[in-house]
């Protein structure tokens, strides 16, 4: 089976995206532990790999918010964090990932360093929302929903500041 859509685009929501980072010097706060703005930098990179996967083609993809972010721990000089996106919603014209954080080693224990949710919007060529035409697909879990439909249904034709 196909996962190709009619228009041409992949409907691959279902994959699970990994990115590893190095923590090095200039990554540190004053603390020497991993700055939580990197952090949120390397997760919203990881989010957005993770959205533009679910196309065949490259398709103009745009932040539009973090929906949550937890830090659980701090990271360490020399430490590798590996970034874990999953597609956790689909609206009509949005994508919202989840992303969870953690160390890679020791690899029989690694150590959760941050849980987010972000979410990301398909444009065209004005950056106005634009519909995506994969099938829409709902969290699961008791009132997963509702964290990502507040602002979550941008409606086609609105322009979105990036």
């Amino acid at each position: 089976m196909s996962d190709e859509s009619s228009n041409g685009r992949s409907s691959r929501t279902d994959r699970m995206t990994i990115t590893t980072q190095l923590v090095k010097s200039e990554d540190l706060n004053h603390h020497q532990t991993l700055y939580a703005g990197r952090c949120v930098e390397w997760c919203v990179q990881a989010a957005y790999i993770a959205a533009e996967r679910c196309f065949a083609v490259a398709t103009p993809v745009v932040f539009m918010s973090i929906r949550g972010l937890s830090m659980r721990s701090p990271a360490r000089l020399g430490e590798l964090v590996q970034f874990t996106g999953v597609i956790d919603y689909v609206g009509s014209s949005t994508i919202g990932v989840r992303i969870d954080a953690s160390t890679v080693q020791p690899i029989d224990q690694p150590r959760a360093i941050a849980t987010g949710r972000f979410l990301f919007c398909t444009v065209d060529e004005n950056g106005k929302a634009v519909a995506h035409h994969l099938p829409e697909k709902e969290p699961a879990g008791r009132g997963a929903a509702a964290r990502w439909k507040s602002e979550s249904d941008i409606e086609p034709g609105v322009t979105i500041d990036h």
